[in-house]
């Protein structure tokens, strides 16, 4: 039986009509901070035989970073939130993970503790109060951070500062991976200047 050319017509519509708007899926991305590699060049020396060992306690950060998505600054006053690009954990554990890698291969130490640890168990405790975390649709990141270094059980600081670091990275429109590359640097930097200020906390 043949078909009209007035059905063939609407047929032909149809499925173009179908593949036409036929949604396009997007994959989701997961992402996660990176530690400074073994291999890296400029570990902090270690005083003679000297093992210290260190507790993190809780990272505190603003809650527009403790969404599963990725924050984009666009402008002083405006975040954009990448719902394809994710986070593997929240980014104030990742954080804390990150750098108690990252102090483990500073300090040579493979007695870094998150969160709970002993009263005898650590040599100094740090605390952490992040304020900015973020890269700008320029490439721009920026890490500001409040931190203090106590022995266990004090909470009369031995050291403390605040930490403001920047790093100019590639645009991370429409590549995702720039942003947590970019953190990931940061992180490392707020690590390598932590790990100095315990050596000092701990000679004092």
């Amino acid at each position: 039986m043949k078909l009209s050319f007035y059905a063939q017509l609407t047929l032909v519509s149809a499925l173009l009509s179908g593949c036409i708007l036929k949604p396009v899926t997007v994959s989701t991305r997961h992402f996660a901070l990176a530690p400074i590699p073994q291999s890296d060049p400029r570990p902090i020396a270690q005083t003679g035989s000297e093992r210290l060992s260190v507790g993190i306690g809780f990272v505190k950060m603003p809650s527009y970073l403790l969404r599963n998505s990725m924050a984009l600054r666009n402008g002083a006053n405006e975040i954009e939130y990448l719902e394809n690009a994710l986070w593997t954990e929240r980014l104030d554990e990742s954080f804390q993970r990150d750098l108690a890698a990252n102090l483990a291969e500073l300090l040579h130490s493979d007695s870094i503790y998150l969160t709970d640890w002993a009263h005898d168990q650590v040599t100094v405790a740090v605390y952490i109060d992040v304020q900015q975390f973020d890269v700008d649709i320029k490439g721009h990141g920026t890490l500001i951070a409040q931190w203090r270094i106590t022995t266990p059980g004090s909470d009369v600081p031995l050291k403390s500062g605040r930490a403001r670091l920047d790093e100019i990275g590639a645009s991370p429109r429409g590549k995702p991976e720039v942003i947590a590359e970019t953190l990931s640097h940061l992180a490392a930097q707020f690590s390598r200047d932590l790990a100095q200020s315990i050596r000092e906390a701990r000679r004092s």
